[in-house]
């Protein structure tokens, strides 16, 4: 998937967790923003990906129950998030909803039966998962994902 068919699927995913939650996310004007999109057209998107996710973390993280009641879109978002970073925030949601086993297994399964975007996702999320990234569990999940 190419960076712009990947950015509008995560921005997607928040949208609907945004949705789901009742919330809505606004940016301001940023000069700053402006200038980046000159050399790099994605960073306006880019940029707002990131105020969704935070507005969507604030409240999940705030109130345990929310995030357990939409942990499916939570994961739903996780798992379109390729950065190598920002699926932290997502991830510690999920950790203290529905707590790390079932973090691990719901990574799991996307590792065995995802699109190719969810397995590397996935694989990316994993670290954030608070194991090791040499569980023998996630080893074999990720050699049958073909990763």
């Amino acid at each position: 998937m190419n960076r712009a068919d990947g950015l509008d699927l995560q921005e997607a995913r928040l949208d609907e967790l945004l949705a789901a939650l009742g919330l809505t996310c606004h940016t301001d004007d940023d000069p700053r923003v402006e200038r980046l999109a000159a050399t790099e057209p994605l960073y306006p998107q880019y940029h707002r990906i990131g105020h969704k996710r935070q507005t969507a973390y604030r409240a999940l993280a705030a109130d345990r129950a929310l995030a357990r009641d939409h942990a499916d879109a939570v994961l739903a978002a996780l798992l379109c998030d390729d950065d190598p970073s920002s699926p932290r925030w997502l991830a510690a949601v999920l950790l203290t909803a529905i707590g790390r086993r079932a973090l691990q297994d719901r990574l799991l399964a996307a590792l065995a039966d995802g699109t190719p975007h969810q397995r590397e996702c996935a694989a990316n999320a994993w670290r954030w998962a608070d194991t090791a990234p040499d569980d023998p569990r996630y080893l074999a999940a990720l050699a049958r994902s073909g990763e």
